[in-house]
């Protein structure tokens, strides 16, 4: 769906600039034929980072898979959003896969702080958006190569265990986390499971050949 087919119900104007609603986006990709919606938190709120959080999300429709980044700290987000930064970038990461599927140029009013002046338009040159694009590669390649150092940190968004890092997971259920290291939608999520349990691992050397070690089995 090109831009001028956005149904004016679905605009909202903030400091004279056109913005569109997240009710419309998802009016839309249902429109598309969407069949699923999928998000990973690639980095949980911390002093060390400046509080950002980062998600990915991953959306399916008729047309294709689409997927986007969306980002949120307590600069970019109204104050009372602020305490709910991972949940503020996931509607962004989605607005913006929806927006790049149903191929809506106008950003998303969930990814702006109102409060704040709106800088630029609703359109952006072809080289701000290559810029923006590989400015966002590069936090996502930086977070998973993070992920793979300490995969004990990394933050589970989804399922039962959500808003949990592996570590905790691994302490409270491991058999989740080997339900992860083999059946993860994530690759990188897969892996860090995976590194998680071999870390966890008794070696050969670890045994202990007087046999006392049989006590835990009975």
């Amino acid at each position: 769906m090109s831009e001028h087919k956005l149904p004016a119900k679905f605009i909202k104007k903030i400091q004279g600039k056109d913005f569109v609603l997240f009710e419309g986006l998802l009016e839309m990709a249902h429109a598309d034929g969407l069949k699923r919606v999928e998000t990973q938190l690639l980095q949980a709120p911390h002093k060390d980072n400046g509080m950002l959080a980062i998600v990915r999300a991953v959306i399916e429709t008729d047309k294709g898979i689409f997927s986007a980044l969306g980002d949120a700290s307590p600069e970019s987000a109204e104050r009372p959003m602020q305490p709910h930064l991972v949940r503020l970038a996931d509607t962004r990461a989605i607005a913006r896969a929806i927006r790049i599927a149903v191929n809506v140029g106008i950003t998303a009013v969930e990814e702006i702080n109102e409060s704040e002046p709106v800088m630029g338009g609703s359109s952006h040159s072809s080289n701000s958006g290559k810029k923006s694009r590989k400015a966002k590669e590069d936090v996502e390649t930086e977070v998973k190569s993070a992920w793979l150092e300490k995969p004990e940190l990394v933050v589970l968004s989804f399922g039962k265990h959500a808003d949990k890092t592996l570590g905790d997971i691994f302490a409270e259920d491991p058999t989740y986390i080997e339900w992860l290291a083999k059946e993860a939608y994530d690759y990188v999520l897969r892996t860090a499971a995976k590194k998680l349990l071999e870390a966890h691992t008794p070696e050969a050397d670890d045994f202990d050949p007087t046999g006392t070690a049989e006590l835990f089995f009975e």
